[in-house]
């Protein structure tokens, strides 16, 4: 029920959609006479445009053959338009990776040219239903927001008006349906949005539109426990799509209803709308439709004593939501999405200085005219009037400049900001050289070789920690600029546990520190080696630095809801909860007094390389309680036999033997 939400995106993109109209049969018959020419061009994206078209892959077909055509013929205006009539089919097809780079190379072109205003807001709109199916609802409503933003470029209409206040209504009720953490704002937002909308939809007399704003309204009711109030608006909704032929939101509805009735457990009345809905999603073949359906329909199978029958919808709803949602899919929009972020900032750093330096050009120009112009007509009444406008026109543009490099300071200050964050890294190991010596050359000095001897480990541990620390800086480096790309294999837990323990065994003897391995439920996960073993390392060491003598660090492993968990866990004075945050993000925030030297590189990079697994990393600490982090990783599917068990693993924690190298710093 989670992707319900999600899914009326998807009504306010398709439209009516029972089969032609005369509008498309119009359009194809001047496309058979057409020449090829932009004509042509505006006919293929009319049609590919085209709401009341149901069948996707026609309209695909005629939106590649006119941004081909566009393109040969150097059309821009018809190539953009294409680019984002492509995108529009292929966020209703849920084709995400595909919508999002269409939306962005429009973004690319737009942005920069004044007559696209209008496709720059339906970029910025596309992309905000990606990131809302992603559940990254905060950055969907900055895109929402954008959008809406820039339909003050142009005269926007008032339905485009409205078509954003309802994105905004629907981003809303999905993120408090989603069920995490919410902003304060954000019931009071939804429900602002969705009545602006449904008095802008009654005073144009939309039926799809009211339709969709009384499905979110059902939503929020639902949300709220009101099952009555939300089936009445579900069956508006309803109604209201039948009447309009909207083919998508009336299978919606269908499910809608019939999910209504199975909270209630009027079970004999969910079943004819359920099957009613899964029926037209499956002829319309909308797959996230479909996996709503199925997933209801197994829910009434199991609740009537129809078990074989509910396994059998509910694999086949996973297939259908795996087909949806791979890991690789989504990996790969998360790339794609960085890769246009960092492109867009680096963008604007070059815009930025640029407008800076013309703007100070202009402004001395027109100082230097100012200046002549006074000297020539100072005496005259002309002259000063010239003068008096030139001066204010001086003013204005200093104002500009100043504004500009405001922004442009605020851009360089996230790069200011990782300078520090490596500075701050590099300290550590050239102070423990520093002391080194000092200490080298006093024994020296005192002739105590037993002492002057035993420095040789601790130097090199430093420098096993400075190499470790570059290693970050490299890892760091490399992922920044989409250079670092991970291969994904199964791996053993127990085993990835073992070799960082046998690694850090040593130093953890030399700090008086027990290094506990405790026994391992968590099988396989799906991971690159080395971005694996690089976050354990980077924990591991953080908790050693952490733990004083005589404490001790656990690691372990066991299934959780988002895959395996690996957890380390540490006996170490804890860390505030208001500075983990601040710790996960990179910043270098004021160290308390007695806590550890942690730089953050390597904690913020194993965030980083986390995302980029497909799992994440948290941490759960308070003072005087220690710290565990908490790395989730997706599991892998177990080969193992039945006919062969395993042997049983001792039911407590073992030490390793001291077999890897010494510890490295934090980091």
């Amino acid at each position: 029920m989670r992707r319900l939400l999600l899914l009326l995106v998807l009504l306010a993109l398709a439209g009516p959609g029972r089969g032609a109209t005369p509008v498309a049969d119009s359009l194809r018959q001047r496309l058979a006479a057409a020449p090829p020419d932009t004509t042509r061009v505006q006919l293929l994206l009319g049609l590919c445009s085209e709401p009341k078209l149901s069948n996707a892959a026609e309209r695909l077909r005629f939106g590649q053959e006119g941004l081909a055509l566009a393109r040969r013929l150097g059309y821009e205006p018809g190539e953009l338009g294409c680019l984002a009539a492509l995108a529009a089919v292929a966020l209703q097809q849920q084709d995400y990776l595909t919508a999002s780079r269409h939306y962005q190379e429009v973004l690319r072109r737009a942005e920069r040219r004044p007559w696209a205003a209008r496709l720059a807001v339906q970029a910025w709109a596309g992309l905000g239903r990606v990131a809302a199916q992603d559940e990254q609802f905060a950055q969907a409503d900055r895109f929402f927001r954008l959008a809406l933003a820039g339909m003050r470029r142009y005269a926007a209409t008032p339905g485009e008006i409205i078509v954003a206040q309802n994105n905004l209504a629907m981003l809303y009720a999905g993120w408090m349906r989603a069920g995490g953490a919410v902003p304060d704002s954000v019931p009071r937002l939804q429900e602002h949005y969705a009545r602006a909308a449904m008095r802008g939809y009654q005073g144009q007399a939309s039926k799809d539109g009211l339709a969709t704003l009384f499905n979110i309204m059902g939503v929020v009711h639902e949300l709220a426990g009101r099952l009555d109030s939300a089936l009445y608006c579900h069956r508006q909704a309803l109604r209201l799509h039948q009447r309009s032929n909207n083919s998508y939101g009336e299978a919606q509805s269908w499910l809608s209803v019939g999910g209504i009735y199975g909270k209630q457990g009027r079970w004999a009345q969910a079943a004819p709308f359920l099957q009613t809905g899964i029926a037209q999603a499956r002829q319309l073949q909308v797959p996230g439709i479909m996996v709503e359906g199925y997933k209801q329909l197994a829910d009434y199978m199991a609740a009537t004593g129809r078990g074989l029958e509910a396994f059998r919808l509910a694999r086949l709803q996973q297939h259908l939501l795996d087909s949806l949602q791979t890991t690789e899919q989504r990996e790969a929009l998360a790339r794609l999405q960085v890769q246009f972020d960092t492109e867009r900032q680096r963008s604007r750093v070059r815009a930025l200085s640029q407008q800076a330096r013309l703007q100070a050009l202009a402004a001395r120009k027109q100082r230097q005219y100012l200046l002549l112009t006074m000297a020539v007509l100072g005496v005259t009444v002309l002259g000063l009037l010239a003068a008096g406008v030139l001066g204010w026109r001086l003013r204005r543009s200093r104002a500009q400049l100043a504004r500009q490099n405001e922004e442009l300071t605020a851009t360089r200050a996230e790069q200011d900001r990782l300078y520090a964050l490596v500075a701050h890294d590099l300290r550590s190991p050239v102070v423990a050289f520093s002391g080194l010596a000092d200490l080298m050359t006093r024994y020296i000095e005192r002739q105590d070789t037993a002492r002057l001897a035993g420095l040789g480990g601790r130097v090199r541990q430093a420098a096993q920690g400075l190499r470790a620390l570059l290693d970050n800086l490299l890892n760091w480096a490399l992922s920044q600029r989409g250079e670092l790309v991970p291969v994904i294999e199964p791996m053993e837990v127990e085993k990835l546990l073992a070799e960082v323990a046998a690694l850090y065994q040593s130093g953890a003897e030399a700090a008086g520190v027990r290094l506990v391995l405790a026994p391992s439920t968590g099988g396989s996960v799906r991971a690159d080696a080395n971005m694996a073993r690089t976050i354990l390392r980077n924990l591991v060491s953080n908790a050693l630095q952490a733990t004083p003598a005589g404490g001790a660090i656990v690691l372990a492993a066991a299934p959780g809801p988002g895959g395996v968990e690996i957890r380390v866990t540490d006996t170490g004075q804890g860390i505030e909860p208001e500075r983990i945050p601040q710790l996960l993000s990179g910043e270098v925030a004021p160290r308390p007094a007695g806590a550890p030297a942690s730089t953050g590189l390597g904690l913020r990079l194993s965030v980083v390389f986390a995302r980029v697994l497909g799992g994440r990393l948290a941490l759960q600490s308070a003072p005087g309680q220690g710290t565990t982090a908490v790395l989730t990783l997706p599991a892998a599917v177990a080969a193992a036999s039945p006919e062969t068990p395993r042997a049983p693993i001792a039911a407590t924690g073992a030490l390793i033997p001291a077999t890897g190298a010494g510890a490295v710093p934090t980091v």
